[in-house]
């Protein structure tokens, strides 16, 4: 399990548009939608509840991303895939490999 601090470095390393911010597991999330910020959801102990994705089918993760999330789409593509530039908050890329499991964290953009 990893810490909830070592968590926020690494989301906003690999997305240097998003705020990282740890709450303790239980404590009411605002509901309001904004693709710049991140919760790290963490237990007593400082470690982040659940690792999302991990070794998990982009089908799955693209459910799960749409089911948390009514404002966005989350769109499966191939590793290696060229894509566009430009941000977009209500789009998800789930990036997998050639046997469709997720290679990296799903971010907003």
């Amino acid at each position: 399990m990893k810490n909830g601090e070592e968590a926020v470095v690494v989301i906003e390393s690999e997305n240097k548009f998003v705020k990282a911010t740890i709450i303790k597991d239980g404590t009411p999330i605002p509901l309001d939608f904004r693709c710049d910020r991140v919760w790290v959801v963490v237990n007593e102990c400082g470690n982040v509840i659940r690792i999302p994705y991990g070794r998990k089918k982009g089908e799955h993760a693209a459910e799960v991303i749409e089911s948390e999330n009514k404002y966005v789409k989350a769109l499966i593509i191939l590793e290696g895939t060229p894509t566009t530039k430009e941000i977009n908050c209500n789009r998800v890329r789930v990036w997998v490999d050639a046997c469709g499991y997720v290679v990296t964290a799903p971010y907003v953009g």
